[in-house]
């Protein structure tokens, strides 16, 4: 194998020895090859692998240390998230749902613990990690006693009891206990609950399991991967690594790689859209994070509407974004009908766009005189697990709504911009071609669809 050509990102690799003028070489160290994102046939366990990046002939005169392994969730052109700590020696990553079981917490010590002073005069401990989950479930929540254990020493001179808990909220991470009086049946008669006489030196200890890393398999969510280098340079004694931007992205979705014609047909797509479509500004909606400090209430699990932290969303931020991106022109009619609280403005915009930045629900985008628009409805068109287009539907925003309060400053890149097969290689298979050889003049030049229209025969 010629390792002096880059990723063909699934198609024919059409740079032929003869395409003297490719002046643009890999950055050093190269990264594997063959990368491959598989399931392991268990629920939150995805599976990386790759070729030995030691074995190349270019990084014969380094020092390879080992890979890094990289994560976006919903789009291949990031934010990338690095998985591992330290260089990964092996060719075999695992990221899967990892479970933290945490053993004997002290909420008192915390002020985690509500000592029957709320108006129902309950006993609820707070756990310093939330949600909680059920062991071995890949994040399902707590909601039975027994996925919890409670120890409570009454007062200093006690010994530690385990006793059942009463109630378990694992989203809130609350843990009830038992605060009344209930039947003992091996002594036939009621017995006082036992609880921590505080004023007396009294402990109370919980055990309980929460989630550090959730690989969410149950929502249609990409995860996509990118697989660097790291080695030591003998000549200056820096670490250097692969350059993420020439490492392509894999996805455990796309089950079978985009052939030529697939890839074809996706950038024919993307110069429809340039001729006729569109330019706006996506923003993606957070489903996890950090929640909102200035709204979120633990207590209901619910954000204030009109938040300007979060937008009402409950994360910090509300969206990701803005993103540069294309859609197809409407296709629908606008209406103005009267209803019972004033004009109201039916405008269902059935459109369509690229592969990625992949959509959900709820996700808004903005065109450039500032309207907005929620998305909804999102069908991804495409086939042996690979998006080809995303159709949707959007529906205008009220002025009020807090959404035209999220604030736009720039964009990222989304887009993807055009590829000269002559100079340089394809950053994604959505790059539309630009056939154009600087040292032919254009008069003499034969233009084409792809890079071998020249070679075609009349």
């Amino acid at each position: 194998m010629n390792h002096n050509f880059r990723y063909n990102y699934g198609k024919p690799d059409m740079r032929l020895p003869y395409r003297w003028n490719d002046d643009t070489p890999f950055s050093l160290p190269l990264a594997p090859k063959n990368v491959e994102v598989t399931s392991p046939y268990l629920i939150g366990v995805i599976d990386v692998r790759w070729d030995s990046s030691s074995n190349y002939t270019e990084n014969d005169n380094l020092i390879v240390l080992g890979v890094n392994v990289y994560r976006s969730f919903d789009s291949p052109e990031g934010p990338y998230t690095k998985l591992n700590t330290s260089p990964v020696a092996t060719l075999f990553y695992r990221d899967e749902t990892t479970e933290v079981s945490v053993v004997d917490e002290d909420p008192i010590a915390g002020g985690r613990l509500i000592a029957g002073t709320n108006a129902t005069g309950d006993w609820i401990a707070r756990t310093f990690n939330r949600p909680l989950i059920a062991p071995g479930t890949n994040g399902e929540l707590a909601d039975n006693r027994t996925h919890v254990t409670v120890r409570i020493k009454p007062t200093s001179s006690d010994s530690f009891q385990t006793v059942p808990a009463f109630k378990v909220i694992g989203d809130t991470g609350e843990i009830y206990l038992i605060k009344d009086r209930i039947y003992d049946h091996t002594n036939n008669r009621l017995v006082d609950p036992v609880l921590p006489d505080l004023s007396r030196g009294g402990e109370l200890l919980i055990s309980y399991t929460y989630l550090n890393n959730h690989i969410q398999t149950d929502i249609y969510r990409k995860a996509y991967y990118k697989v660097t280098t790291e080695a030591i340079d003998p000549n200056t004694g820096n670490n250097i690594e692969t350059p993420l931007n020439e490492v392509e992205a894999i996805s455990l979705y796309d089950m079978e790689k985009i052939d030529w014609v697939w890839a074809e047909a996706i950038r024919r797509n993307r110069w429809l859209l340039e001729q006729a479509g569109e330019r706006v500004k996506l923003f993606i909606r957070k489903w996890a994070g950090t929640r909102c400090e200035s709204c979120w209430d633990e207590e209901y699990q619910q954000s204030r509407e009109f938040c300007p932290v979060c937008f009402g969303t409950g994360y910090t931020g509300g969206y990701e974004g803005p993103y540069d991106t294309i859609i197809a022109p409407p296709e629908t009619e606008k209406t103005v009908e009267l209803t019972d609280i004033g004009l109201h403005v039916n405008y269902d915009w059935n459109t369509w766009t690229g592969p990625y930045p992949l959509l959900t629900d709820r996700d808004f985008l903005v065109r450039q005189n500032n309207q907005r628009f929620s998305i909804a409805r999102v069908n991804p068109q495409g086939s042996r697990g690979s998006i080809y287009q995303q159709h949707f539907n959007l529906a205008p925003l009220d002025q009020k709504d807090i959404r035209y309060a999220v604030p736009i400053s720039g964009g990222t890149l989304v887009t993807p911009e055009a590829w000269n097969a002559y100079r340089k290689s394809k950053p994604t298979d959505a790059s539309p071609v630009i056939t154009n050889k600087p040292e032919i003049p254009d008069e003499y030049e034969l233009r084409g669809r792809t890079v071998t229209f020249e070679n075609i025969c009349y």
